[in-house]
């Protein structure tokens, strides 16, 4: 005899396994056999209908340990990529004991929302190293902006641009980004012919690639400890997100 536990799980697996295999089920019962399973199954279910949602719990903690087990095989696998690419530009403490990767793009709304926290997380806690992944999916001028941070560096000025272009108020397209550049000072015929840089798309693409081999799609999107954490970053997430990476 099953006990008062096994008996609802039996009937429980028995309607899931009819519901995904009814040629299984049609070849070993007859009608009179199906209408008596499908009743039994219709009556606990009805009485007992925190099983159905128990059930998909265990299946979305199960979905949710898989996607996290497949990001952090796929970190590893590309690590080097990820936090060692030499055309990243490595803000906070080169020599912290945690390095934060974030993907970003200039026209990002949410990543304009974190910038801030962002950086006076990294600057408070005075241990992290951060990279920063040009990362410009929301069209033509966020590639304009990757260009012109980027280029930007070879007049030594590259986390200048980039604070500038996340604090410029509306359209960020190619007059706006001149603006922010002249009104830092750099020499913007100079920066115009670096964007054309070659190099400059070569890192974008890289970035693009790395993107899809770790299945991000959307902006912002970090990295740490080996853990994905897409979308926007207050104190108190990043505060978690350092606990975990620590293991404190």
């Amino acid at each position: 005899m099953f006990s008062s536990f096994r008996l609802p799980l039996a009937a429980f697996c028995l309607f899931l396994f009819a519901f995904t295999a009814p040629v299984w089920a049609a070849e070993r019962f007859d009608a009179k056999d199906k209408a008596a399973i499908e009743t039994i199954i219709h009556d606990y279910l009805v009485e007992n209908p925190e099983v159905l949602v128990k059930a998909f719990e265990e299946l979305e903690r199960r979905q949710e340990a898989a996607k996290l087990a497949e990001t952090q095989a796929a970190v590893e696998k590309h690590r080097k990529a990820i936090y060692e690419d030499p055309g990243d530009y490595v803000a906070g403490n080169p020599d912290g004991d945690v390095t934060l990767v974030e993907f970003f793009d200039y026209q990002c709304g949410y990543c304009k929302r974190s910038f801030e926290p962002l950086m006076d997380f990294v600057e408070k806690d005075g241990n992290i190293r951060l990279v920063l992944k040009e990362f410009p999916i929301l069209g033509p001028n966020s590639l304009l902006a990757t260009k012109a941070a980027i280029a930007a560096k070879k007049q030594g000025r590259y986390f200048d641009m980039h604070r500038a272009l996340y604090e410029r108020k509306g359209e960020v397209d190619e007059d706006a980004i001149m603006a922010v550049a002249a009104g830092l000072g750099l020499d913007v015929a100079r920066l115009k012919k670096d964007m054309g840089d070659p190099a400059i798309q070569d890192q974008v693409s890289r970035t693009y690639r790395l993107a899809e081999q770790l299945g991000v799609d959307g902006t912002p999107a970090f990295v740490v400890g080996g853990t994905m954490h897409p979308g926007a970053v207050d104190e108190g997430r990043l505060t978690e997100m350092m606990k975990e990476a620590r293991g404190s």
